[in-house]
């Protein structure tokens, strides 16, 4: 039992209870009970976008290491190939026009990739987040100042004060955002003038649809039971079986040619006659999965420029608040559970023993974290291009199918390989190194 003169437990407050969010206050409450955590978010319950999201071996890894929990609740929910001897296959791709299978892609060692529905992956997350963990919701981020910025307005409590739309306060010793793409945490961390304080268009598009995945084999056969891509030039369509193959997911990425995304929202409905236009001419096989969908949702594809930190005071930022990156190397929910591995691993009883000692596990994150994943940004979109047949290469540019498949074949080889080959391990023993280093830098100087 706690004495009358101990003192109260450090608190962190998450913004967001997305996956990046829930994934992070399990891993924390797993790895230091001793924290008080709180996850703020603005919507009224646990919701996520209604699409898909696979994880690689990098990520499956990081799960197994912050706890066995992560990885039995992304069991319930996964969905492999659906043909046993294609397990070991991440995709098979096919030229969209003609359909001929250019090459099958493998899985690293054999790991047999998996998809699963956003919705129904947050909720088993959150069905094992702990008790102890307080969850609010209708809390919209508008301010955090710490506790030199937030003066009297802390109670005088030298915590950091965060402010929500509803005119409420709360107050912790450090706060972790991990709400998404649009982040408040990342606009209010790197300030408004910052280029890099908010996403820009990518210049891509998507459609997305769930259809019925016994409507997709009577329209093109049983192998769409397995994950494919067809490519095209400036477009491409790809799919995977989800629910347990009882759905198909469908997303077809068209180039906007240019053309600016004008409208505020960046998911719009859309309708069946625009996105067939957008495709027209892809292919027999394309074409007849596409016809399946009715009123898609059209999904403008945003990204994070590289920001110059990812931590200021305590104040952080993780998974898509961090590096929202495009979805062509199927690898942003996966980077943010790497995010918390490294986090968490920093967070530990043994290390933290103060909010500024938690200032310090923060600046270490930001050191071994940011690199990694704004290369991941800066690589996803680059396999965008490489998708939609896009090169400035002169053997490339004309279209020449057999370069085409050279190409093809090394960087398809290459890039998801760099994803899926990470020592997260190592990673970890140096961003503690690097904490101990920080934290005795800081203890000099207040010394001095």
């Amino acid at each position: 039992m706690d004495s009358p003169l101990s003192p109260p437990p450090l608190s962190i407050a998450i913004i967001g209870a997305g996956i990046a969010g829930v994934t992070l206050a399990i891993a924390l409450s797993e790895h230091n009970p001793n924290l008080s955590l709180t996850i703020y978010e603005s919507r009224r319950e646990f919701s996520a976008v209604s699409a898909g999201v696979g994880f690689g071996p990098n990520a499956l890894k990081a799960m197994a290491l912050i706890s066995p929990k992560l990885i039995a609740a992304y069991d319930q929910v996964k969905t492999p190939n659906l043909w046993p001897e294609k397990d070991h296959l991440w995709y098979e791709f096919r030229w969209a026009d003609t359909g001929k299978l250019v090459l099958q892609v493998e899985s690293e060692k054999g790991f047999a990739h998996c998809n699963a529905s956003r919705v129904h992956l947050l909720a088993s997350l959150a069905a094992i987040v702990s008790g102890t963990v307080k969850v609010e919701f209708g809390k919209r981020l508008i301010d955090v100042q710490d506790s030199e910025d937030a003066g009297f307005g802390n109670g005088g409590t030298g915590k950091t004060r965060i402010r929500f739309e509803d005119g409420t306060d709360a107050f912790a010793d450090a706060v972790v955002g991990c709400d998404g793409i649009r982040s408040a945490c990342r606009q209010i961390l790197l300030g408004e003038d910052e280029k890099s304080a908010h996403a820009v268009y990518s210049g891509k598009y998507a459609y997305r649809k769930m259809v019925q995945m016994k409507k997709a084999i009577e329209a093109v056969g049983p192998d769409v039971e397995n994950r494919q891509i067809y490519l095209g030039k400036g477009r491409h369509v790809l799919t995977f079986a989800i629910r347990g193959g009882q759905m198909l997911n469908i997303v077809a990425f068209k180039d906007s040619g240019g053309a600016p995304w004008t409208q505020r929202q960046w998911v719009v409905t859309s309708s069946r006659e625009a996105l067939l236009k957008d495709f027209a001419g892809c292919g027999d096989r394309a074409s007849k999965i596409l016809e399946l969908i009715d009123e898609p949702e059209k999904w403008a594809l945003f990204n994070h420029l590289p920001a110059p930190t990812y931590a200021k005071g305590n104040l952080c930022i993780l998974g898509d608040a961090a590096h929202a990156t495009t979805p062509h190397l199927g690898s942003g929910a996966g980077c943010a559970i790497e995010d918390v591995h490294l986090l968490s691993g920093l967070l530990t009883p043994s290390l933290i023993k103060s909010a500024s000692d938690i200032k310090c596990a923060f600046l270490a994150y930001d050191a071994l974290r940011r690199p990694r994943s704004q290369d991941l940004v800066r690589k996803s979109r680059a396999q965008g291009h490489i998708l939609q047949l896009e090169s400035e290469l002169p053997d490339l540019a004309n279209g020449n199918r057999e370069a085409w498949q050279e190409y093809l074949e090394r960087e398809m080889d290459v890039n998801p390989r760099w994803v899926w080959n990470v020592d997260l391990e190592g990673m970890l023993v140096q961003a503690r190194e690097l904490f101990e280093s920080i934290r005795q830098g800081e203890k000099c100087a207040v010394d001095a």
